[in-house]
């Protein structure tokens, strides 16, 4: 059989597989800021808290005729990336006949196949992958920028085609949400410390994402600033840590701020200070447009003051966050009704909507139904995460004794790129954790959306627990 036949049936099966959520669902995962980026390509359409990337990006899958579309490609996406990491971490000895640096499958790559196929199935069985997949939200492009930065940085059997089509898939990734520009910047860290050569040709998805905002805020807002409203969800994060209230104190008697009527009863809870429509934020004549400005001063105030209280906040919020891997927060029908619904019903033909309202998921039953498959994928979760330590801790010594003259230069490299695909997945997961835990409020979604990396080194790096008596020197 013809090889990128293989690869092609390989990627769509795989890919399938992790829609079975979806599937038995009856209609894609939806949440209730699902309906901003349905809205999003509508002429005049603008929201403040949300970069304009996700929702044109998503039309040109769905087309105004059916969300399906939309997570078949997120499926088909992630399914091809795990299929080019498993290509980057195959041995040489195995790969020789599956790939070329140059020209990429060359013949029949059954070895690859066969561990893409599995890997996929157990993703899609123990994993919060396919929820993610299945979801119509930005929430599984943080895994993606992981993988991409990850491929881009160190294999070394990308094609000129693939590189640039990741180059432009991380960028997209980056820029769909904010919180990715932490997760990016994290990677590329490790990039730094562990594979230097290849830093230009990993940074490229990051800075093209920030010329996007760029130019997307300019367009949106006459402003071209990465996020000319994020410091309202600072603000907010700070209040909700108690960092906040002294600086109003201290500082009222000379400023004219908005908040300064609300010393006295701030919201102790981010998410009531945010999204309450008789909170602060709402209440203020200019809505959190109007209040960003003044909350940059109060932000600014406030991290120049007490720096060591902000961090130690950010700190336990985002411990608190990295183990908060649970599905529950994603499957809800809360708001659907009034949110995405509306938006299908404006946009959408009747039929659509009529296979949305018939959904698990509008009908409420779906969390009950999914209570046992999210305390598995928590226990394969800590499980995983152990052995990804376990690997990591017999590759590093492996790599160690491979300075002596009894390893192949291969061997050399196969043993690094094992240690950089772990502590890339974990630089990964931990920058997620902070970038929502400490910058916004501790979510199981938020985490969720990202965990399931953790997974991969059970399945792919397996071999590799085993300590080469190879090792050794003779």
């Amino acid at each position: 059989m013809n090889s990128k036949l293989i690869q092609l049936s390989c990627i769509v099966i795989g890919g399938l597989s992790l829609l079975w959520p979806a599937i038995y669902n009856g209609y894609p995962l939806l949440y209730s800021d699902s309906h901003v980026f349905i809205s999003q390509p509508v002429a005049g359409f603008m929201n403040w808290d949300k970069p304009y990337i996700y929702g044109p990006l998503i039309l040109l899958f769905h087309a105004w005729q059916t969300l399906w579309l939309v997570v078949i490609a997120q499926a088909l996406l992630v399914s091809h990336l795990l299929w080019l990491v498993i290509v980057a971490l195959t041995p040489e000895s195995k790969a020789v006949h599956a790939v070329s640096p140059h020209q990429g499958l060359i013949s029949a790559p059954w070895p690859v196949a066969k561990r893409h196929l599995l890997v996929c199935g157990v993703l899609a069985l123990a994993s919060t992958a396919p929820w993610f997949v299945s979801f119509l939200m930005p929430d599984i492009f943080a895994a993606i920028a992981v993988l991409c930065i990850f491929l881009l940085g160190f294999s070394t059997r990308l094609n000129r085609v693939e590189v640039v089509w990741l180059v432009v898939l991380g960028a997209l990734a980056i820029a769909v949400h904010l919180s990715h520009l932490v997760i990016a910047a994290a990677c590329l860290l490790g990039v730094l410390c562990l594979g230097l050569r290849r830093l230009a040709l990993a940074v490229l998805p990051l800075a093209c994402a920030i010329a996007l905002l760029l130019g997307t805020n300019l367009y949106a807002f006459q402003n071209a600033a990465i996020s000319p409203h994020g410091s309202v969800f600072m603000l907010a994060r700070l209040s909700g840590d108690g960092n906040t209230k002294e600086i109003l104190e201290k500082h009222c008697a000379q400023k004219n701020w908005y908040l300064c009527a609300w010393v006295d009863r701030l919201p102790t809870d981010s998410d009531e200070f945010l999204w309450n429509g008789k909170g602060p934020v709402w209440s203020h004549p200019g809505g959190p447009i109007g209040l960003a400005p003044e909350a940059s001063e109060i932000v600014s105030y406030v991290v120049r003051t007490r720096p060591w209280s902000v961090l130690l906040s950010g700190l336990n919020n985002m411990a608190q966050q990295l183990w908060m891997i649970q599905l529950g927060d994603t499957l809800h029908s809360d708001h659907l009704d009034v949110t995405v619904a509306k938006s299908v019903r404006e946009h959408f033909a009747v039929a659509e909507l009529e296979s949305m309202n018939g959904s698990r998921q509008m009908k409420n039953t779906l969390v009950a139904d999914a209570v046992w498959f999210s305390r598995l994928t928590v226990g394969v979760f800590y499980c995983a995460a152990v052995f990804g330590l376990y690997v990591l801790l017999v590759a590093w010594r492996k790599r160690s004794a491979h300075l002596t003259q009894t390893h192949t230069t291969l061997e050399r490299e196969h043993t690094k790129l094992v240690v950089s695909f772990i502590l890339m997945l974990w630089l990964g997961v931990v920058a997620n954790a902070f970038a929502t835990g400490a910058l916004s409020k501790p979510h199981h979604r938020y985490q969720a959306r990202i965990a399931w990396l953790l997974v991969l080194p059970p399945l792919l790096l397996w071999r590799n627990a085993v300590p080469s008596t190879a090792s050794k020197p003779i």
